[in-house]
């Protein structure tokens, strides 16, 4: 069903789980897989505004911002490789757009059948405040995009089952008649 698939890729937890699972698709559908890193070249600019900053300083910033990305690349290259996925890796600038809007021009250039990416599931002001890269993806996309998110370190639902339990020996304290209170 899917021929090639498009994985956004930035290093992050977020963006490894959905390394992870585009790698899996990509396996079962036999696809080539595009792994895209996205300079963003916003996030420095916007940091300086109205400030003067040398022109060297920043030279050597992108060019530290573009090796970063090689190596998360070559990472997941190497990843894709022992899985047995053919991985071409892609990197590029922002150029003034949005990481969105840059991740769906590379989706329409690669010919993408579906974008992957990870996303933090972030909610309430900290989605309004940080706005949501893979939303506006979602919003934008000609193809289907799954979104994968990253995995909590501590699970809710064990948290749930201790609740369910103390619930539970009250309810049986009640009957039994027991004055005992936990």
């Amino acid at each position: 069903m899917f021929k090639r698939i498009l994985v956004a890729l930035d290093g992050s937890a977020a963006s490894n789980a959905g390394f992870k699972s585009a790698l899996q698709l990509a396996g079962d559908e036999h696809a080539m897989l595009a792994g895209l890193h996205v300079l963003d070249d916003s996030s420095v600019t916007l940091n300086f505004e109205g400030a003067y900053v040398p022109a060297p300083y920043v030279d050597k910033l992108f060019q530290s911002l573009r090796q970063r990305g090689r190596e998360i690349l070559k990472q997941a290259e190497a990843v894709a490789k022992t899985a047995g996925v053919d991985m071409q890796p892609v990197l590029v600038e922002s150029r003034g757009q949005t990481i969105a809007q840059t991740i769906l021009a590379q989706a329409r250039k690669a010919k993408a059948d579906v974008i992957v990416i990870g996303t933090h599931g972030r909610r309430g002001l900290s989605r309004v405040l940080m706005g949501s890269d893979a939303e506006a993806v979602v919003r934008e996309s000609p193809v289907p995009v799954l979104l994968v998110r990253a995995s909590e370190s501590a699970p809710a639902k064990p948290r749930a089952k201790k609740a369910a339990s103390a619930n539970e020996k009250r309810t049986a304290t009640k009957r039994s008649g027991a004055a005992t209170i936990i």
